[in-house]
């Protein structure tokens, strides 16, 4: 259709619309075209935008070309260049400069993606005499852009403590050196006018570059392969890019000889809006390349900033990587993400932590809280650096879920109390920002619920994984989560995702605290052991004033629970006792014997850690006198543990600082009752207060 006269069929009644009327009217004397179904209109929800005529009779159908926007109407860095291509049929496509010719000099040494920047900053400064004024004065203007390098004075306060606002400087710096280089060279050129290119003017060209061009691939219609360069070329393709982003509308742009064709995939009801997609962006990227984001995007996710520290395991497992594959290592660095609980782009086989947790995150965290036993184990190849799945590395998860439960915390922390400050949105930077931290807000404590659903797994004994058990669990869990914190179909989808994909987790039950270690013994030892063990945690209350009050948490009780579990292993072997550990416990010693050898006979260990060394000794002398002063609590383990009485007893200084060690290697510190944070944060509700427990890891 290519009378300008039906143009009016195209515009919803609003004399607003006169310039996209305008622009229209242009790009059909362009050769372009607009569906006759569809119709321009404006609202204050979705602002201009093109949607199907409510009065339309049908459904537009899949596959319908929507917009036709003639190669002649675009901008690109070919116009600023002022080239033209022959096409395989004969023919030739142009694109000239119109009016305007940039030094080849400066395009030189500028190149491409400057050059067009530039090149638009020249466009607008010729206002009407411009061949694209109607299409520039459609343009958001300078000083309607809503980007974070447009926020200025009370709109900064609603960026702080988010990733946003470091990225924003970080930006602002790359764009402002680009600038001043860029227009270094053209005033070096001797181009007339340069002064009028100012660094407001080349802030707008950039981020409407940014926001709205396309790839040089739309112009493969009559570009050979060879002439097409695959990056650093982006196109401007008027009136398509006036169209709203939808994540995950089904839209496709071919490129043809004469235009660019956009058409939907789906039907289109009448009234309904015919939007854009821009891609699985997350909102972090719509604030800082669109300047809006969308309350409930589900692609939405999080990157996680994580640095490898120097020496450390990971990064010297980075350095491996890079060194064995080059360039591979580095193009899988950073993938560092909290993805949304809707987050449509999932392999089917994706596990339950990984669907909220990437990989590469995951992965990261497990090799920071690995143990030396772990790190042993460690795997590097092309496509990851990680910890295997094999019998007694189910810690290294466990830690991971800790650690990564405790940034969820601070993140959320964080982010409301730096929230305390303010009032509502004031403006429409301050309303996207305001909609941006909370889905920050949401992404961290929806993970929080699915990371302390597995780690409660890991610390209910009883817990058989049937479908019955896992439902009633769950329910429990989810019971925690304060009456009215989430929307219903957040709520049922953290369930849904917790139910419906595998757990990274194979065992259920192999954290515990002292109490839970007692109740996987034998019947027989179960009495004499907790007996011995609240004995001796009393005896060194009493003689060690710094553990007073502290019988509940003693330092020593997972050594000496250690010290027990080895020396009725090393008296079941021997075929000295009674009473057999379960088979569980056996192969659990067996693991730490492997791992931890034995500590030698004669000669005295000493821990590395003054402190903790000096803590040993006192409790050393507290036993020595225990086993004159209380000998029962010891003799009546005898039976399970061996002769008692001699310097090699099974609590003897040396195997103490071996369990000791260990300890150390085989704990978890699990965030308590990390659900308790939903509730707190907000106006009155008091601040949050972090505490964890120190979990003695038994792999099943």
């Amino acid at each position: 259709m290519s009378d300008t006269s039906a143009v009016t069929q195209w515009v919803k009644d609003d004399s607003s619309l006169e310039q996209y009327t305008t622009l229209l009217e242009w790009m059909v004397n362009n050769g372009g075209q607009l569906h006759e179904s569809v119709e321009i209109a404006r609202d204050e929800q979705r602002g201009v935008h093109l949607q199907v005529k409510k009065d339309w009779k049908n459904r537009v159908l899949s596959n319908t070309h929507i917009i036709k926007t003639p190669l002649t109407a675009t901008m690109s860095y070919f116009n600023a260049i002022g080239c033209s291509f022959s096409t395989d049929d004969g023919g030739s496509v142009s694109f000239p400069e119109h009016g305007l010719h940039l030094p080849h000099a400066f395009v030189e040494a500028v190149g491409q993606e400057d050059s067009s920047i530039f090149f638009l900053i020249g466009q607008y400064l010729r206002g009407n005499e411009s061949f694209w004024y109607p299409y520039i004065r459609t343009l958001p203007q300078p000083g309607a852009l809503t980007t974070p390098l447009y926020y200025e004075g009370d709109d900064l306060a609603w960026l702080e403590n988010t990733s946003l606002s470091p990225a924003r400087e970080q930006k602002d710096k790359l764009w402002k050196e680009r600038y001043e280089n860029t227009y270094s060279e053209l005033c070096k050129s001797g181009f007339e006018g340069a002064e009028k290119y100012t660094w407001d003017l080349y802030l707008w060209a950039s981020t409407i570059f940014v926001s709205r061009a396309f790839s040089a691939k739309v112009l493969s219609g009559v570009l050979p392969d060879t002439q097409l360069p695959e990056e650093n070329v982006s196109v401007l393709l008027p009136f398509i890019d006036i169209l709203n982003h939808r994540p995950l509308a089904k839209v496709e742009w071919r490129a043809g000889k004469d235009n660019v064709i956009f058409l939907v995939l789906e039907d289109v009801a009448p009234g309904e809006e015919i939007s854009n997609n821009y891609g699985p962006r997350n909102n972090e990227q719509l604030m800082m390349n669109y300047g809006f984001c969308l309350p409930n995007n589900p692609c939405d996710y999080r990157i996680v900033s994580l640095r490898a520290p120097p020496g450390s395991p990971l990064q010297m497992a980075r350095s491996q990587q890079l060194q064995m594959f080059p360039g591979l290592a580095r193009e899988t660095d950073d993938h560092y993400y909290v993805f949304n609980v809707f987050y449509p782009l999932l392999a089917p086989d994706t596990p339950m932590e990984h669907s909220i947790f990437s990989p590469a995150l995951f992965n990261a965290v497990s090799i920071l809280a690995a143990n030396n036993r772990e790190l042993e184990t460690l795997e590097v190849s092309k496509q990851v650096i990680r910890i295997p799945d094999t019998y007694g590395n189910s810690r290294a998860i466990l830690a991971a879920l800790s650690q990564i439960i405790i940034e969820l915390i601070t993140h959320v922390v964080k982010l409301k109390s730096s929230a305390d400050d303010l009032q509502n949105p004031r403006n429409l930077k301050q309303t996207h920002a305001k909609v941006y931290r909370d889905s920050q807000i949401m992404l961290s404590e929806t993970a929080l619920v699915i990371a302390a659903w597995t780690l409660n797994r890991a610390r209910h004994h009883s817990f058989g994984g049937s479908w019955e058990e896992t439902k009633q669990l769950l329910s429990s869990h989810m019971a925690r989560v304060p009456p009215g914190k989430f929307p219903d179909e957040v709520k049922s989808r953290i369930q849904v995702r917790i139910l419906e994909r595998q757990s990274i987790l194979a065992s259920n039950g192999e954290l515990f605290v002292l109490d839970d270690l007692i109740e996987i013994l034998p019947v027989e030892m179960q009495g004499p052991c907790k007996a011995c063990f609240q004995g001796v945690s009393q005896n060194a209350e009493r003689d060690i004033p710094m553990l007073r009050g502290s019988s509940e948490t003693s330092p020593f009780a997972f050594p000496m629970f250690l010290c027990f579990i080895r020396a009725a292993h090393s008296a079941g072997e021997s075929r000295l006792e009674t009473t057999s550990l379960p088979s569980r416990l056996s192969k659990w010693a067996r693991c730490l014997l492997e791992n931890y050898p034995a500590p030698p006979n004669d000669v005295l260990w000493a821990l590395e850690d003054e402190d903790d060394e000096k803590l040993l000794d006192v409790f050393d002398t507290v036993l020595e006198a225990m086993k004159t002063r209380n000998s029962s609590i010891f003799s009546n383990l005898e039976k399970f543990t061996g002769e008692w009485q001699g310097d090699n007893w099974w609590l003897s200084p040396n195997w103490l600082r071996w369990a000791w060690m260990i300890t150390e290697q085989e704990s978890v510190q699990v965030p308590e009752e990390p659900l308790d944070l939903l509730a707190a944060g907000g106006p009155g509700q008091g601040k949050v207060v972090l505490s964890t427990a120190s979990c003695l890891y038994i792999p099943q």
